[in-house]
């Protein structure tokens, strides 16, 4: 008798210490998700370039429906250089263009500082803090933090997607909340979306004012603000 308990015991302390283990492995795949070199999301060899298609839909008090502009833009890695700390600094040149059957017209460069710890994008002199390493869906940062705009909370989405933009399909897709502020009176969203090897695959963004009078308001009806977003068409090396 005393055997089969030893046994018994035995065996059900092995299966709570596999059990446990398990645990513990699923926790750390749950929380942390960081399988791939972090700067892979964001590639940055000169010559890169992404195509996108851009939607913009623009409201307006008064308005029945949005004014919205198509359009498409293209990023490239066009050079980069180094300070005395060893910090490297991208310049990213960005043009424009109405559809396919027109001439791509450049309209603005802007820069991305990487550092050992994050990535920070500086457009028309905002700077933002884009990425910060290591990649865990319990990080959260300030994308503000190096400029004087109110804070903005940043985080990583738990786990990776397989995510498919028109006839194109990317996995361990890396999705980033860049802001999150819902109510019955706002909603300013901005999520963006990150391929293996390509960067920046999808951009959207809200900030939308909603009706406020008391036969409308808690409707979601938008009286002011815009919906604009940006989806990878084409991309490669030049």
């Amino acid at each position: 008798m005393k055997n089969s308990l030893r046994t018994i015991c035995g065996t059900f302390a092995k299966h709570i210490t596999i059990l446990a283990i398990a645990s513990i492995a699923f926790s750390a795949c749950d929380d942390t998700t960081d399988p791939l070199d972090p700067y892979d999301y964001y590639p940055l060899e000169i010559g890169h370039y992404i195509v996108y298609d851009v939607n913009q839909e623009v409201y307006s008090a008064g308005q029945t429906a949005p004014v919205v502009t198509k359009w498409q833009e293209k990023d490239e890695v066009d050079r980069v250089a180094s300070d005395s700390a060893g910090i490297v600094t991208y310049v990213i040149a960005r043009s424009t263009r109405n559809s396919t059957a027109d001439y791509w017209q450049k309209v603005k460069e802007y820069t991305i500082h990487k550092y050992p710890d994050k990535l920070l994008t500086n457009i028309d002199n905002q700077p933002f803090l884009s990425l910060t390493f290591p990649i865990d869906s319990r990080t959260t940062w300030n994308g503000n933090s190096y400029n004087n705009l109110e804070k903005q909370d940043c985080y990583y989405e738990p786990g990776f997607k397989s995510v498919k933009i028109g006839e194109q399909s990317f996995d361990n897709v890396l999705t980033v909340v860049e802001r999150s502020d819902t109510s019955i009176i706002n909603k300013y969203v901005t999520i963006k979306q990150y391929g293996v090897g390509v960067g920046l695959i999808s951009d959207d963004q809200t900030a939308f004012e909603f009706c406020q009078n008391d036969d409308c308001i808690g409707s979601g009806k938008v009286e002011s603000g815009n919906h604009k977003t940006r989806k990878i068409i084409e991309f490669g090396s030049r």
